[in-house]
């Protein structure tokens, strides 16, 4: 039975050892595990010399190969039954299949020419299929391959289109990040779906508008915000889980979730109508003598808007120590909100919304601020 060509074969291709050297005279991390240093072995070659039983259903072999083995491991009829499901993408298989398919292509992806390309082209086509949809092992095989291309906009694709597995997207907005790309509206719906936020069909219009005005805010892309937020050593190579067992990788590999959910579930929190109170509740005349006014670094100020963000703004606002409501000379309600220096994070949620807001206030130490002196890091915020 013919071989596809993505498939690497002993006698044909060249071996791992080799193809690492030649990696590493290209600048690319990679490496080989010890006990594969200094050999000519490759387990996830394919020995076409090797007997081979004819299946017609790759998916029904019984017993299964165990992962991990190489083709040499596997029995006659379970390397019929490798290289019968090499012609039927979307045709289960065990594990042992996938990974060994993987692990292939692992190497192929290092190798000189357009392998990368072709590689590429072979993931979508798996992925199109039920059988491999949103595979861990697949979408870890194509955040290699954008990292190693240099290209975010793969990335950005392969998340917004729900291809990515929910447990490797992590990893991939990191990169991503790096790689300057920023997030699109379709990523984000997913982000909602796989982090599990309750209103993540919200209108993709409604959403747009509300990224660009968080990128405003921040004066960033979200994942590069997210991003420099992180230390510097957070930054630095790891080693990469390869699906080859011989194969060592380093790769960054940050963490944004922790900096970027918040402004996720910020971004999809939908606005709750508030109850109408009487005019008198929460109205404070003099708050001078405050606590929390007194010890606060930053306070902003707003008053009732047309904005449909309104009502969300005015929640958060009364959430935070110290919100008060007050009656300006004109007796027009005024709503104060101070923060402390440790909740400046709280303020760039609520800044977002009420940023662009003719009625906005910002005092930072008493001193009233422009709104072009206002964005993360400003030395006029210190």
């Amino acid at each position: 039975m013919s071989l596809q060509p993505i498939w690497r074969v002993a006698g044909r291709d060249a071996p791992l050892a080799e193809v690492v050297a030649q990696a590493r005279r290209r600048d690319l991390p990679a490496g080989l595990s010890p006990a594969a240093n200094g050999t000519d072995s490759d387990y996830a070659q394919i020995d076409l010399a090797l007997a081979v039983e004819p299946v017609d259903k790759p998916g029904a072999i019984a017993p299964p190969p165990a992962p991990g083995l190489s083709f040499a491991g596997f029995t006659p009829r379970q390397r019929g039954a490798l290289l019968a499901w090499q012609h039927m993408p979307a045709e289960p298989s065990p594990p042992a299949f996938s990974q060994l398919y993987l692990a292939s292509l692992e190497v192929r992806l290092l190798e000189n020419g357009d392998w990368s390309h072709k590689v590429l082209a072979e993931l979508l086509q798996r992925a199109s299929s039920e059988s491999w949809a949103r595979h861990r092992g697949l979408t870890r095989t194509v955040i290699l391959a954008a990292w190693l291309l240099q290209d975010g906009s793969l990335l950005a694709k392969w998340i917004g289109e729900g291809l990515a597995a929910e447990t490797e997207l992590t990893v991939a907005l990191g990169l991503q990040a790096l790689l300057h790309t920023p997030v699109t509206v379709a990523e984000l719906l997913q982000l909602a779906r796989a982090w599990g936020l309750a209103n993540h069909k919200l209108h993709d219009a409604a959403l747009a508008l509300r990224l660009q005005t968080l990128q405003e805010s921040l004066g960033a892309d979200p994942l590069a915000y997210a991003l420099d937020s992180l230390d510097p050593q957070a930054l630095q190579p790891l080693p990469w889980r390869c699906q080859h067992r011989e194969l060592r990788l380093q790769i960054p590999q940050p963490n944004l979730r922790p900096a970027l959910e918040s402004l996720v579930v910020d971004l999809f929190t939908v606005a709750q109508p508030t109850p109408e109170k009487p005019a008198e509740w929460n109205i404070v005349v003099d708050q001078d003598d405050n606590s929390e006014l007194s010890q606060a670094h930053v306070i902003i100020e707003f008053r009732q808007s047309r904005s449909e963000y309104f009502p969300f703004a005015l929640r958060q606002a009364q959430k935070q120590r110290g919100f008060a409501q007050l009656l300006d000379e004109d007796r027009h309600i005024v709503y104060r909100v101070p923060f402390r220096r440790n909740d400046m994070r709280r303020f760039w949620q609520l800044w977002q919304y009420v940023q662009s807001w003719s009625s906005t206030r910002v005092y930072c130490q008493g001193r009233e601020l422009e709104r072009w002196q206002i964005y993360p890091y400003s030395q006029y915020l210190r």
